[in-house]
């Protein structure tokens, strides 16, 4: 897996709204657990920088998974339609 992954490729999840929040959880459980620093504690200091990476990583997209609205503005920018909610009001007819 890489690092450049999107969230649904790198949760094993469809990319659609509709999501298990169940599925996602243990999802970032296995993720964590196969990722977490502490594991990579006797390999010395450059694996366990790589495995704070992909601990951030999955961090980030965990969060954006487990939140309706962020998965939904998530997928609007994968689909190359970014929302920009903070500075954006109207939406192209288009689009909605």
């Amino acid at each position: 897996m890489s690092l450049q992954a999107n969230d649904f490729e790198l949760f094993d999840v469809p990319l659609q709204f509709a999501q298990d929040r169940t599925q996602i959880d243990a999802r970032w459980k296995a993720l964590q657990r196969e990722a977490h620093p502490d594991r990579f504690a006797a390999e010395g200091a450059a694996a366990q920088r790589v495995a704070m990476q992909w601990s951030v990583r999955i961090n980030e997209a965990y969060q954006r998974l487990k939140d309706p609205l962020k998965r939904a503005a998530y997928l609007c920018e994968l689909q190359g339609t970014p929302v920009q909610a903070e500075n954006n009001t109207a939406m192209p007819a288009a689009f909605l």
